[in-house]
Order: C-alpha cells, then structure tokens, then sequence
C-alpha cells in the first residue's frame, strides 16, 4: 500500500490548453478515492499522471515519501483497468489472467493456484478455458481486473471501468470492486463522471471542473454542504436548485430578492459580507410542497415519476424550481402549489467564484 501525494500538479497540452490546473491531493493508502466530473474535467489526465502515462508540465508526484515524478509506469506498481477491457484476444482467459505472473517468473503451480483463486473471487472460473472474443463485454471487464489483481500492486487504477457495461452487471461489478478493496486494503483511485458509482464506491471524492479540485471530502459532506454551486448542481438526483438573487444584510438577517418578485430572508446571520448578487440554493428534497405561514406560491410544469417519488417541475418565480416529494403529494401540471423551504438545508454561494458563504 501506498499514499500519493500530488504537490501542485499543472499539465498544459500544446499550445495552451491547462488540462490539470495546480491540483493538490493526497490519496491515504488503503482507501478508495474518487475523481469526478464532467467530460474534459481533467480527471483522466490526473490519473495518468500518478500512473505515469503523463509527465506533469509542473509540479511534482509522490508515493509515500518518494517523489516518482520522472518514473516510468512500470517502475510505479500500478495496475491499471480501463473502460475497454485491454486483453490479448487469442489467448484464453487463463493465459490472460496469467501473464503478468509469468513475467515475474512464478512456478508454473503457484501461478494456477493464484488464478484460480482470482478467477474464483471474480466469479469467472468457468471462463478460464475460453477466449475473450467469446465473451460479453461485462465478463471480459471481470477478466481485466482480474488480470490487474493477480499483480499484487501498490495501488490501483481505475479509468471508468464500468461505462460500457449493462446496467444489471454495473451494479455487480461495483459491489465487487468495493468487497474487492475492503478485504485488500489496497489503494484504489477510481475515475467516473457518474456520481452514483462514486457515492457509492469511495470514501473520499475529488470533484473536478475546469482542470480544478472544486472540493474534496466524504460524500456526505459533498452532499450536505457542497463548498462550491458547482458540486451542489453536480452531485444529486436531480442537483440542487440554484437560483441568482440581489442580497442585503439588514438588522442581521440575509434578505434576497429578485426581479420577479422572489423574497426570502435568513435571520441570525449577523454583519456577514455579501456581494450585491449571491446563488441562493436549495436541495428539491428539501422543497416542501405545503400550505404555512411562510408559503410561497409555484406552478407545476410537469410531473417525473422516480420510483417512490416524483419530481415537479415548478415554475417560480421565474425561475426553474424542481422538488422531489412523496407520491402521496396529489399535483398536475398546470396546478398552482404552495412551496416552502427548509431553512436549514439552505445554501448561499457567491455567484463569480461559486464559492459557498452560508
């Protein structure tokens, strides 16, 4: 097991393009950690960098006290999976499987007894005779991690490794890879711009924008209070409710207001600095949709069934305003629905930086 520690990481790409933009991250050795975001977010080049695919243009990489900055892949111990499996077709899983042990020079038992254990952990004992063109894309993903475990290597890393698999096996694989690295205690980074996979998967997520790390904590707090509109809008089924308001501090309390009529105030925030526009934001789930003192009014464009709940697409206040509610909740499109907010749950961000100020 290994920590990596990247020490303000910059990659430009001829001639100017800033793929990774002075990124500082420390992976603990034994955890799973997440980088997410959006396409062209830099989080694969990230990756390639601590695998040593890329060389930094500056900055510097190191695995726990070692600065491996200038070495090759190979000489790092990294195994890598990718989001299309990488196996020598004409050759059977076994051989596959295999391969990096013979190159080791391992007897040619304690290579079997190894594969077959692999095989048996990975659930493709049945496949060992077989070649990979035979088989579907989600069993061949299993043989490419296989192929990558047998290694014993110091780290893991895992280049959105279940894109292209169907949603069924999706769901096995990750519950897999998460058993796979608790009963290790490897270190695994694990590329995705899905965030399920990355909520469910890691104990700490990087969420990238821009060539960026915009926050880096534990899922829960990613959710609860995203430091950045950004990772509030990103992360969420749908994403919080971001809406750009005018703002005042008066007798202690955040007073916000827009164009379209829109008030809102939060008490008790003392004589806080706010710019003259903030983002006022709000998770749906944390929209009720009930009648009080405080009430607000809204109109439902459209209604979106999600299992258990559904989602009202609301108009308010000229703006857009989804809220996820218990299917109990009786609206159509075209109702007129009181809305109110959990005052608790609100967040206010400063819309030129996204930054988080409340």
């Amino acid at each position: 097991m290994v920590k990596v520690y990247l020490d303000h990481v910059t990659k430009i790409f001829p001639p100017r393009t800033v793929a990774v933009d002075d990124v500082t991250l420390e992976i603990p050795e034994g955890e799973l950690v997440g980088l997410l975001g959006p396409s062209g977010c830099g989080k694969t080049t990230t990756l390639r960098i601590i695998a040593g695919l890329e060389k930094p243009t500056k900055g510097r990489v190191y695995f726990d006290d070692e600065d491996v900055t200038g070495k090759e892949p190979r000489e790092r111990n990294v195994a890598m999976v990718f989001q299309f499996p990488i196996l020598y077709p004409t050759v059977s899983v076994y051989e596959n499987i295999a391969l990096p042990l013979r190159a080791e020079k391992m007897p040619e038992d304690e290579v079997r007894r190894e594969v077959n254990r692999i095989a048996e952990l990975m659930g493709i004992k049945e496949y060992l005779g077989m070649k990979p063109g035979r088989l579907d894309i989600g069993v061949r993903q299993k043989v490419a991690l296989a192929k990558a475990l047998i290694r014993d290597p110091s780290i893991f890393i895992l280049d959105e490794p279940l894109t292209v698999i169907d949603p069924k096996m999706r769901v096995e694989l990750r519950t897999k890879l998460k058993q796979i690295q608790l009963d290790l205690g490897k270190s695994m980074i694990y590329v995705t711009h899905d965030q399920a996979e990355a909520l469910t998967l890691a104990e700490r997520i990087a969420v990238m924008k821009d060539g960026k790390i915009l926050q880096y904590d534990v899922p829960e707090r990613l959710y609860d209070r995203p430091s950045n509109s950004f990772v509030g809008w990103f992360i969420g089924n749908p994403g919080m409710n971001l809406i750009e308001c005018s703002a005042s501090v008066e007798g202690g309390c955040l007073v916000m207001t827009n164009e379209n009529g829109f008030r809102y105030s939060i008490e008790g925030v003392g004589e806080i600095k706010v710019p003259g526009k903030v983002v006022f934001g709000i998770r749906p789930e944390y929209v009720k949709v009930e009648e009080g003192g405080d009430a607000m009014r809204a109109t439902c464009i459209h209604v979106e069934h999600a299992g258990n709940r559904q989602i009202l697409h609301l108009q308010f206040y000229g703006e857009s305003l989804k809220a996820k509610v218990p299917l109990g909740v009786r609206v159509s499109p075209g109702d007129t629905v009181p809305v109110k907010f959990v005052a608790e749950k609100i967040r206010i961000f400063d819309p030129s930086t996204g930054n988080l100020i409340l």
